[in-house]
């Protein structure tokens, strides 16, 4: 099974985390790693790397709140340098992201995965505005 890393900013990887588990039930596999106040870029690179040397398989999907930031910095190094384990790193992650990442998993090798994951993440923002005008437009084009 490939392992999930989820780390960013704050307690967002827990917050995101516990949402996830709250819909998909407890997950095996999966962990998160905050980035606390505080704490310096060097200690979340050890809890990082941690996290996955932690993880059974030798396929690990870590994923970061933000491009650019420290927690995306810090797994880029970890997967640079961790031979050990085929690492994919995405950033920008939204729950949308997490739950395909979650519900994939076994039925897909870490790239495919990856891709999904990415995929679902850009499908899941929506402008509600948007939303409501193309449910009214497909609601008269069909006579409703």
């Amino acid at each position: 099974m490939i392992g999930i890393v989820i780390t960013g900013h704050g307690h967002f990887p827990r917050g995101i985390l516990s949402a996830v588990e709250l819909v998909a039930g407890k997950q095996d596999q999966i962990v998160s790693v905050d980035f606390e106040e505080g704490q310096s870029s060097g200690m979340l690179k050890e809890a990082l790397l941690a996290a996955v040397e932690g993880m059974e398989g030798d396929e690990v999907l870590i994923l970061s709140d933000l491009a650019g930031g420290t927690p995306f910095h810090m797994a880029a190094e970890v997967k640079q340098e961790q031979k050990g384990k085929h690492i994919r790193l995405l950033a920008g992650t939204n729950m949308a992201v997490v739950i395909e990442a979650v519900f994939s998993r076994m039925g897909a090798g870490l790239d495919t995965l990856a891709e999904m994951a990415a995929e679902a993440g850009i499908r899941g923002v929506v402008d509600f505005e948007r939303l409501r005008d193309e449910e009214e437009t497909t609601q008269f084009e069909e006579g409703i």
